[in-house]
This record gives C-alpha cells, structure tokens and sequence, in this order.
C-alpha cells in the first residue's frame, strides 16, 4: 500500500514539471521574445494596414497575455499620441511612460520627446479647467481678506464708542452745593479742566477691492515650433489670459507670421 501511495505521488509531480515545462506562454518568464506573441504581431500587421482600431485592440490583448510587454506599450502610446490617428493623449502619456520602465531605455530621445509632447497637449487641453480652479480659489481667497477686514472695522468701531463713553463726565459730577444760601447750583467750569465729550465715530466701512486697471495690450509674431503654453510662460501671463485675448485663434492651427496680442 505504501509503495503504491508513492508510485501515485511521484507520477503527480512528473505531470506538474512537464505542465510548467511546456507553458504555452514562454515569453511571460522572458524565454521567448514578446515580439513573436501572436496578437502583437497582429496588432503591429493592423497598424501597418493604417487599421489603428484593429491594432489597438490586438495590442491589449498583447498586454492581457504578458502585461510586461514594452513594445506592446510603445505600440499603443505612438497610436494614442498621433493626432491623425487615434489621440487619446491621457492613454498615450500612460502607455509611452509604461514602455521606458518596463525597457530601461530612459535615453530613447524619441520617445521622450514624445512623452513631453504629449504632457504639453494635456495641458493646452485642459487649461480652462485648471484656470477655472486657479480663479475660484482667488475669489474666495479675496472673501475671506473681505470679512477679516469687516470684522476688524467693527471691533475697532465698538472700542472706541466705549472710550468715549468712559470719558464723557456724568451731570451729578457737576453739581455743588452753594454755601450763601443753600441752593444747589451749577459751578463755573474752568474751559481747561472739564474735557469735551467726545463724539462717538462713524462706522468704518470695509475697504473695497479695486479693480485691477487693465493694461494696454502688446502683439507677438508667431514663430515655427510656438505654442500658445510656451508663449504664455515667456510672456509671464496664464494660458488662459492669452486665450482670453485670443478668442479667434485655433490652438491646433498655428501659422508662423501670425500676429496675436498679448495682454
């Protein structure tokens, strides 16, 4: 019975060595290459094809089978990142990040002029909100000044009616008696000795915020490789200040020679 029992075990631990032996995924522990996985060969035969749906799709199908495909990620952030293709600059930014880790290769000039690219498109994208965020919190910022400054006025304004409330002598102080015959009457007052009472003071009102005066505005001539983020940050103003100038200019279409203002 013994020798039968481990007759059982060593035929069981045969099976699972020759099952981990021929894994049908070589290429997840690193003994293949991942370029020869059949649905990134797919995917890179759609992209040449000019198909990028189609390659998108087999591409994340590479990374279900081994999610430490680089050139799988590579794949996927040059698509994303091609504004002719399909730009989806968020996935592409994520994607081109993922290859440099994943392939070491974090002095692949390309790659990482693509990676800056595609962070300065997210942000040209998304400006307004940022500015939105930006001009909220000045607001209330510039309401809390207010009611510091309110509550500041009235607690000066009730101290110093207090003062002169202190200070005002009562009518009962200012009566003697008179010692020829009797009679209370009102002593003659040396101007210098008795003060004035003294007027309480009207009501600070709290100090408005003026208005910032508006400059005149200037005019910039576009060059070949302008942004309208780089020109803003040259400039010293926000994005969104020079959009705001700019209402008619496309951001997408930016032509060198064009004169734009700048406020």
């Amino acid at each position: 019975m013994s020798h039968r029992f481990w007759n059982i075990c060593g035929g069981l631990l045969l099976a699972c060595v020759l099952w981990v032996g021929c894994d049908e995924r070589p290429w997840v522990s690193g003994k293949a290459d991942p370029k020869e996985e059949n649905n990134y060969r797919q995917a890179e035969a759609y992209q040449r094809m000019n198909q990028y749906s189609r390659a998108v799709e087999y591409y994340q199908r590479a990374l279900d089978v081994n999610p430490r495909n680089a050139d799988a990620h590579l794949g996927l952030g040059i698509i994303h990142s091609d504004s002719a293709k399909l730009p989806e600059y968020g996935f592409a930014y994520y994607h081109l990040r993922r290859y440099v880790t994943l392939s070491g290769r974090t002095n692949d000039l390309i790659v990482n002029q693509l990676i800056r690219a595609t962070g300065l498109r997210l942000a040209e994208l998304h400006a307004d909100t940022i500015g939105k965020i930006q001009t909220q919190g000045q607001l209330e910022q510039m309401r809390r000044e207010n009611d510091e400054l309110r509550k500041s006025a009235l607690s000066l304004s009730n101290q110093l009616s207090s003062a002169s409330t202190r200070i005002a002598p009562s009518a009962s102080s200012l009566l003697v008696s008179n010692p020829t015959n009797g009679t209370i009457a009102a002593p003659t007052r040396a101007p210098s000795t008795v003060p004035k009472a003294i007027d309480p003071p009207a009501r600070l009102a709290p100090r408005a915020v003026e208005p910032r005066k508006p400059s005149t505005p200037k005019t910039y001539t576009l060059k070949s490789g302008d942004t309208l983020a780089k020109i803003a940050k040259a400039q010293g103003i926000t994005l969104q200040q020079l959009q705001a100038a700019n209402p008619s200019v496309d951001t997408r279409k930016l032509k060198p020679g064009v004169e734009i203002r700048v406020p």
